[in-house]
């Protein structure tokens, strides 16, 4: 079981990942934290390095927040499903939510998450940790699904978890394209590899 997170660094990091939701990840500054948290100086150094320590904690704080909302939803569905279809037309629905439009600032949160990451090890450590942590609950919940014969058992559940995972974030290529794929062709598509990998074959 993880340990606890101390309260006061939890809030700290609420703090900065709402401030994220207003301004740049450059333009926030040690006193907009302080002015907003009430939390002394001190305390701030003595859970992060710096600021940009606090603010990669908060946008992975917020990653996270994006991937436990679309759990909780493949959580309920597991639930309330009790045949395979019902569980394919849920996740269908849930599709629908995750590559809508509206989720487009979601998508390119986690892009930009991801590529400081890439470029900062410090980041990079922290990332690992908490998208081992997102792989693995969905993994279980999908193993869940196959126990139930729900989800194919054809496809191990780690390598579902992924590319339930890569498929959200991928539509961040065509968000940034000058002409946008019809979204309803683009879920189409999603729903047809959702149907081909996910639901038993007779």
């Amino acid at each position: 079981m993880p340990k606890a997170m101390h309260p006061t660094k939890a809030a700290l990091i609420d703090c900065a990942a709402d401030l994220l939701d207003k301004y740049r990840f450059d333009e926030i500054t040690v006193e907009m934290v302080l002015d907003r948290s009430s939390i002394s100086k001190g305390s701030l150094y003595h859970h992060f390095e710096d600021i940009y320590h606090l603010l990669e904690a908060a946008m992975i704080s917020r990653f996270a927040r994006y991937v436990d909302t679309n759990i909780a939803s493949l959580r309920s569905l597991l639930e309330s499903a009790t045949t395979a279809e019902g569980f394919y037309l849920g996740l269908v629905k849930i599709s629908a939510v995750t590559q809508g439009e509206g989720m487009q600032r979601a998508r390119q949160e986690r892009a930009l998450t991801i590529g400081r990451a890439i470029t900062s090890p410090r980041m990079s450590d922290l990332l690992r940790h908490e998208q081992q942590r997102l792989t693995d609950v969905l993994a279980e919940l999908i193993s869940g699904a196959q126990a139930r014969g729900l989800c194919s058992p054809e496809v191990e559940p780690h390598a579902l978890a992924v590319l339930m995972q890569a498929w959200t974030l991928g539509k961040i290529v065509d968000d940034l394209s000058e002409t946008p794929v019809d979204n309803d062709a683009y879920i189409y598509l999603v729903n047809r590899v959702i149907r081909e990998v996910f639901v038993p074959q007779k």
